[in-house]
């Protein structure tokens, strides 16, 4: 058996942790002086402390760098405002938009219309409305139809074909962006697009170190011909490539297989408490489902003929996105039908500790049942059916359809 289950059943524990807090509190940082270095041209009322800076202007709050080309400095209330373009950089993040401010008794910056930043790595950037940027917390928040990108370098291998960056993009009514930890949060309406993967949810966290997206609030995966559905979910992206996906809470995956030159058009269903989907280069390698699971599949051109297994754990392997084999454990069972090219033969229900079903051209080719293993066939015939049972096998107990 896969031992990766193993792996997934400890990792099923793992959910969405609360991004650390990032709430600016007083600290030797807040002493220092907001500094104007710079400014082509001042005037102003020195009485009301307001001046008018025009022409290369720059402040500095320790390593925040605030600039523009015109300016209003309330040096009394230590802030300083712009309607004509807004640079700030921090610590190798920067933040560029229309307009803005800085304030620093609250050491914020807002920067509003036709807003971009990036990180300090130079791997997530963003845009949106309007962001306001907590210096101290190194904490973004963007409203206004904001999206944030995270960029992947051109893969060197052979098989990339030599293309540009890779891109996760994340959607959503507000987004977070704690660039000290790496860590993205996407609140309300959220949407995440890359390659052929479109995840809908509430609330996604993504974690820039893990390369991973934490998801809850009823969330959906599409990804190549498969939709997954549970409670909470974590996706492993590992560079260029999906590599796995946990998902805990009443978990469902329904896929699909395309008709070839030799076989029909298949659609699989899997639920259970919980799955793992395994990724291989991309494409699914196997799917894993835990506590109460059941899974189906038939032809799509014959719905009724519904093919079933049911378990306490339940394995279904891929090979070049067809089923190639099927294990399930604990109180097996199964129930499959029996066709010779396009006529119904009989139907086959099997029972065991453990059912291991293999596959041929889309078809189920062999049943195995071991431990206390029994089954009943029902063959059709000329308009008449015809039933037998065989006793309870204590080892195993085999079937070819």
């Amino acid at each position: 058996m896969n031992r990766r289950w193993i792996f997934a059943l400890f990792a099923l524990a793992i959910e969405a942790g609360t991004a650390p807090s990032t709430t600016s509190s007083p600290s030797s940082s807040d002493k220092l002086p907001l500094i104007m270095e710079n400014a082509d041209h001042m005037e102003g009322f020195r009485a009301k402390g307001q001046y008018i800076l025009t022409g290369h202007v720059r402040f500095r709050h320790g390593d925040m760098h605030f600039e523009t080309e015109r300016a209003l400095w309330e040096r009394d209330l230590n802030r300083v405002s712009c309607e004509t373009g807004m640079r700030v950089t921090d610590r190798g993040a920067l933040l560029k938009s229309d307009r803005g401010s800085y304030d620093k008794n609250s050491n914020q910056a807002v920067a509003e219309g036709h807003v971009f930043m990036h990180d300090s790595s130079g791997q997530v950037e963003a845009e949106g409305d309007r962001v306001t940027y907590d210096r101290v917390g190194r904490e973004a928040i963007l409203t206004g139809h904001p999206l944030a990108r995270r960029l992947y370098p051109p893969s060197a291998s052979k098989d990339s074909g030599n293309k540009g960056p890779d891109t996760l993009v994340i959607r959503g009514k507000t987004l977070l962006y704690y660039d000290s930890v790496g860590i993205a949060d996407a609140v309300d309406n959220v949407v995440i697009t890359r390659h052929d993967l479109l995840i809908t949810c509430g609330h996604a966290e993504y974690r820039q170190k893990a390369d991973s997206l934490f998801l809850s609030q009823d969330p959906q995966v599409k990804v190549q011909e498969s939709e997954v559905k549970g409670v909470l979910m974590r996706l492993g992206l590992e560079g260029e490539e999906l590599h796995g996906m946990l998902v805990k809470g009443n978990a469902s995956a329904v896929s699909m297989e395309k008709a070839t030159d030799s076989t029909r058009a298949h659609e699989s269903h899997v639920e259970g408490d919980s799955l793992y989907m395994a990724f291989q280069k991309g494409v699914i390698e196997s799917v894993q489902v835990f506590r109460s699971a059941k899974g189906s599949y038939f032809d799509v051109d014959r719905p009724q003929y519904v093919n079933r297994m049911s378990g306490d754990y339940m394995v279904l392997r891929f090979q070049e996105k067809h089923v190639h084999d099927a294990e399930v454990l604990g109180t097996a069972k199964s129930t499959y039908y029996h066709f010779e090219k396009d006529t119904l033969k009989g139907r086959n229900r099997a029972a065991g500790d453990t059912i291991a079903l293999s596959f041929l051209e889309g078809k189920i080719s062999e049943v195995l049942v071991r431990g206390k293993a029994e089954g009943v066939y029902e063959g059709r015939g000329l308009g008449h059916t015809t039933k037998s049972k065989t006793a309870p096998l204590q080892k195993e107990g085999k079937a070819k359809s």
